[in-house]
């Protein structure tokens, strides 16, 4: 008995690594890839595109509707998906086959971005270099520069117009890069009339193209608001990030109020 106590004691049984992954979130794939992972990989989702390399892993359907017969055939040890994008009933019915699953939170702000990065690093033993990117993001956030807040506004659809709250994590992108989102609501993502926001007169407004044309956009905009910066950031950066394309978003947005009106880069 000693002896075997005195064996765990010098050799401490270690959980086997999860070696085999699917992954039904481009969020969790382009992590992955962020923490060197993706040796572990065997099957993304459709709609993962970044980075460039997902695109040699096996697809196995949407999101919203992954070819089950085929995730349960390549026999996974461990299949993500996040809550803003998979269906509850999908990782249920995951679960119910013998299959381990881990549903991601949705973040509300990037402490719950960071916390699902960090959750992540865990399962795929990378501890050490998941904490030294956040290090890394949240120094860089916090080297803005600037002391004078911008006001802004995120358009998220465009009929009818539906934009960012101060309760979304687009708001926290505001923030860090140094300025002050003008729709403060308990909704997220909430409708709004454009007189509504004509009254708040935001100096820089953030368009994302997620279903509408950004050039319309602008026009539409400049009527009301002629001197009102304009910054385009990629929907899929916006909609699905990590805590390096957070930084990314960050950036964006902060070099906009500190350029030539309607900037694009």
């Amino acid at each position: 008995m000693w002896m075997l106590i005195a064996l765990l004691v010098l050799f401490p049984i270690v959980s086997p690594a999860y070696e085999r992954i699917i992954s039904l979130s481009p969020q969790v794939t382009e992590s992955v890839y962020l923490l060197n992972g993706e040796s572990r990989l065997i099957a993304i989702s459709g709609f993962c595109k970044q980075p460039d390399n997902a695109a040699k892993k096996e697809r196995i359907g949407t999101p919203l509707r992954p070819d089950i017969e085929r995730i349960v055939s390549l026999k996974p040890d461990l299949v993500l998906g996040s809550r803003e994008g998979n269906s509850p009933f999908t990782m249920e019915r995951l679960k119910n086959l013998g299959i381990k699953v881990h549903y991601f939170s949705r973040p509300k702000d990037f402490n719950g971005l960071a916390e699902n990065f960090l959750q992540l690093s865990s399962m795929l033993e990378k501890k050490e270099q998941g904490k030294m990117i956040i290090d890394t993001v949240e120094a860089s956030m916090k080297a803005t520069g600037y002391s004078t807040p911008f006001t802004a506004l995120w358009q998220v659809g465009a009929d009818p117009l539906i934009v960012a709250s101060s309760s979304s994590l687009a708001n926290d992108i505001i923030h860090f890069a140094g300025g002050v989102n003008i729709i403060k609501t308990e909704l997220p993502y909430p409708r709004m009339n454009v007189e509504e926001v004509v009254l708040q007169r935001p100096e820089v407004i953030v368009l994302t193209s997620m279903g509408y044309s950004v050039e319309t956009e602008k026009g539409r905009w400049r009527r009301f608001l002629k001197d009102a910066r304009f910054v385009t950031l990629d929907p899929y950066v916006v909609g699905s990030p990590t805590p390096v394309s957070f930084l990314k978003a960050v950036k964006r947005l902060r070099a906009a109020f500190h350029r030539p009106v309607d900037n694009d880069s």
